[in-house]
């Protein structure tokens, strides 16, 4: 299986080699515990193969991070194959996530965050939303099968009544996502990667990696 590498030794051994194709990849956690910063490296991997990626950013993600984790790569090279969405509303980010599949030679898809708009507008229209997140999640598995590509989402979170941090989702699209990471802060610019789930390796598994000025290491 050709996996999609981060050049993060211990993510990419925690993940048995890297992103999987073909399904969806999750991940969670906390505010600065890292998703953006793992969404970008995948992004600059797979450009910097050649591919085109697609990053929906409901967030609004810095281009000047971007250009700094490509410091020792070809920088315009890779900017010219990262394209970026910029989601104001969920309708427009379901419209973005259809418009993003057509593109030609892509091979990954990033939404950075999926969950996000879904989570604000649950009181307003809570069947919608509902409505609305399942199809946008229903619509990047079956790409994923079919075009035989990268997609990786980040999710935010809530804290369960137990204290535990939980990725802020339906039961029904947790069921569709394959693999899911927690992310966490253990310190000044350190974190740790847990599998929560995963198809071949061993749920709480965990590594520890660096948030760099030149991506994770």
């Amino acid at each position: 299986m050709h996996y999609l590498p981060l050049k993060c030794s211990s993510i990419d051994n925690l993940l048995g080699g890297g992103i999987e194709p073909k399904i969806l990849t999750e991940l969670f956690g906390e505010a600065g515990t890292g998703k953006t910063n793992f969404c970008l490296q995948a992004a600059r991997e797979c450009a910097n193969n050649g591919k085109k990626v697609a990053y929906i950013d409901s967030e609004g993600v810095s281009i000047k991070r971007i250009e700094q984790i490509c410091k020792d790569y070809e920088k315009e090279k890779i900017l010219s194959r990262i394209l970026i969405f910029s989601p104001t509303s969920t309708e427009d980010q379901e419209t973005m996530i259809q418009n993003a599949l057509k593109i030609k030679n892509l091979q990954l898809i990033v939404v950075d965050t999926l969950n996000m708009y879904y989570r604000l507008n649950l009181e307003e229209d809570k069947e919608g939303s509902l409505r609305s997140f399942s199809r946008q999640t229903a619509l990047l598995q079956k790409a994923a099968r079919e075009n035989n590509i990268f997609v990786l989402t980040a999710e935010q979170v809530y804290t369960d009544k137990n204290g535990d941090i939980k990725p802020f989702t339906s039961r029904d699209v947790e069921h569709l996502v394959k693999t899911i990471i927690k992310l966490e802060k253990t310190g000044i610019g350190t974190r740790r990667a847990t599998i929560i789930k995963h198809r071949s390796e061993p749920e709480g598994k965990t590594c520890s990696f660096a948030i760099t000025q030149t991506g994770l290491h």
